[in-house]
């Protein structure tokens, strides 16, 4: 029981790696957050949404219309303008959105006490309203994208196949001893003749009583 559940822990671990190594991997590379099925996840970056959201956490962010959104919403947006230029920014939309020529505008700020209006967006820099923080996954990802993070899954995993690894090494090297041999691994094993034995020593008895008559 206790192996059972050890291999099942591992290939939890291998399988969260693996997502995390690839998401961190991504996000890296192009700059670019994927997207799955209208969700996002994002990460918080600036001290502005507390106490309800920190720096570090991370947040699904779900596609919305943008006749959706009203006062209150929070959302994640991508500035152009002032000091968000270029940031992705989650804020809470504090005034009621209006349209202008099929275009929605938004004016969003910060919770935090102190924090001022954002410069104004419209709905072409909204990514998506905030639907759910999510515990322990801003630490996931600090965790898997440090070195000793990769170093410590990696030791786990050693620990957890250590009889399985050396046993392969075992393997391995009785291979290779085999392999040593003069004879082909590939040669044929010759096949015994049950016939000509029988006949071998059928002779031989005959040989020895005629050997035991002379005497």
């Amino acid at each position: 029981m206790l192996s059972k559940f050890k291999y099942i822990f591992a290939w939890i671990l291998i399988v969260v790696f693996v997502i995390s190594f690839i998401y961190v991997g991504f996000v890296r590379v192009t700059g670019e957050i994927p997207g799955f099925f209208g969700y996002s996840l994002h990460r918080i970056n600036s001290e502005s949404m507390e106490p309800e959201l920190s720096i570090g956490e991370i947040i699904l962010v779900k596609e919305v219309e943008p006749s959706e959104l009203q006062k209150g919403d929070v959302i994640t947006y991508t500035g152009e303008k002032g000091p968000v230029a270029n940031e992705i920014v989650t804020r809470q939309i504090v005034e009621e959105p209006y349209e202008k020529d099929g275009v929605y505008y938004f004016t969003t700020r910060g919770i935090k006490s102190g924090s001022v209006n954002d410069p104004q967006i419209d709905d072409t820099q909204i990514i998506g309203q905030v639907k759910l923080m999510l515990p322990f996954i801003g630490m996931l990802y600090d965790f898997f994208s440090k070195w000793y993070g990769i170093a410590i899954i990696i030791a786990i995993l050693i620990v957890i196949y250590y009889n399985d690894i050396i046993n392969l090494i075992h393997k391995f090297k009785g291979d290779e001893e085999d392999n040593d041999s003069d004879v082909p691994a590939n040669a044929p094993k010759p096949e015994y003749d049950y016939e000509f034995t029988e006949a071998l020593e059928k002779e031989a008895e005959e040989v020895i009583t005629d050997l035991d008559g002379g005497f």
